[in-house]
């Protein structure tokens, strides 16, 4: 009855749950009985990674076990596979290297095989104190993975390292879906894909949020703009004048003389607003800057490129005149002089450019006659 026990393969339980010595002499045991190296090989990889998660040490658990199975032991894929986790059971230098030669043909053939290996190895080997900020808390890594057929199950390590990180310990869990001696009673592999990773205890010692996003391999960072205040600029401009002839830079030109400091008319919305009909008005005659007295580039009298379709400038209609109310003269302050100047200039440009245009077209009739 002994004996059988003793030839049952260990547990999930069993090796994340019992304490070193007894858990060596299972192992040792286990192996006597039943010589499955392959099964023993992978038990002692699990330990590995409870000695990397816990606070209890199970370095080196097995050592005379490990050490007889490779330099003794019929060399097969198994041993090449896995013999990476067990590097420092050796000595460096001749002693690996012996281990290699007998199960290695070539260095080319041992990279190959212990890609992986190394890679989790390192992971696993991460330093770490094995001592605690919160000695009082009871502290546990309980994680969920689901098995091959897609059901999920629940892993728990007691007595949990709080110095490990999220990001840590789950890289280092991710060793388990590499492994196949955990199987489920239908008997698909039990740790086949990792899905989360909590450490509770009196509080939450995980942050979570951060843990995630960094471990997240293509992340998908859909943080929403704030939204840009769009400014209104409102422009008065005669009643004749047709603010759809107008082209980016004239706009923004006018706009500019208010307000210096825009740059663009990006979140910008101009208003165009007709002026009032007056009787008369008195127009200061600014000092104009020469540079800004050359005439804008010409336009086509049907070029609405920029703003007919542009939903950041509008027209505003002008107020109805009170026909029972005589308006007084209204003085235009300099800005507003300026502008009316600079349209005026504009609306000059357009009509010798058009006179010039219907003078040339005559010319050219009075040819072909």
């Amino acid at each position: 009855m002994k004996s059988n026990q003793q030839s049952k393969p260990l547990t999930q339980r069993t090796l994340f749950v019992m304490k070193r010595d007894r858990l060596e002499s299972r192992i040792n045991m286990y192996f006597q009985h039943t010589r499955d190296v392959a099964s023993v090989i992978e038990y002692l990889i699990v330990v590995m990674l409870r000695d990397a998660l816990s606070c209890s040490d199970f370095s080196f658990l097995c050592r005379d076990l490990v050490r007889d199975l490779f330099l003794n032991a019929e060399p097969s894929d198994l041993l090449r596979k896995y013999c990476a986790y067990f590097k420092d059971y050796f000595a460096a230098g001749s002693e690996w290297n012996q281990v290699k030669a007998r199960l290695f043909s070539s260095q080319q053939e041992y990279d190959r095989f212990s890609k992986e290996a190394c890679f989790y190895k390192n992971i696993l080997n991460t330093p770490a104190t094995r001592e605690n900020a919160n000695p009082d808390l009871n502290l546990r890594f309980v994680s969920v993975f689901k098995d091959a057929a897609g059901k999920k199950h629940t892993l728990t390590i007691q007595n949990a390292n709080e110095r490990r990180s999220g990001i840590e310990a789950i890289r280092m869990l991710k060793v388990l879906t590499t492994l196949s001696i955990f199987k489920t009673a239908s008997g698909v592999k039990r740790f086949a894909e990792f899905v989360k990773l909590n450490r509770p205890g009196v509080k939450e010692t995980l942050e979570e949020e951060e843990m995630y996003d960094e471990l997240r391999e293509e992340s998908v960072q859909a943080s929403a703009a704030e939204e840009t205040e769009v400014k209104t600029v409102e422009i008065i401009v005669p009643q004749d004048f047709d603010v759809t002839s107008l082209n980016e830079a004239e706009v923004l030109t006018l706009v500019r003389v208010g307000h210096p400091e825009v740059t663009s008319l990006e979140n910008l919305q101009v208003l165009f607003v007709a002026e009032e009909p007056e009787e008369s008005a008195e127009i200061q005659e600014p000092v104009l800057d020469p540079l800004l007295e050359a005439p804008s580039p010409q336009l086509e009298p049907n070029d609405y490129s920029l703003v007919k379709d542009s939903s950041a400038i509008a027209v505003a209609n002008p107020p109805e005149a009170d026909s029972q109310k005589t308006k007084k003269p209204k003085l235009l302050t300099p800005k507003a002089a300026y502008v009316q100047s600079l349209i005026a200039n504009r609306q000059t440009n357009t009509k010798k450019s058009s006179n010039k245009k219907n003078k040339k077209t005559g010319n050219n009739k009075k040819k072909k006659r």
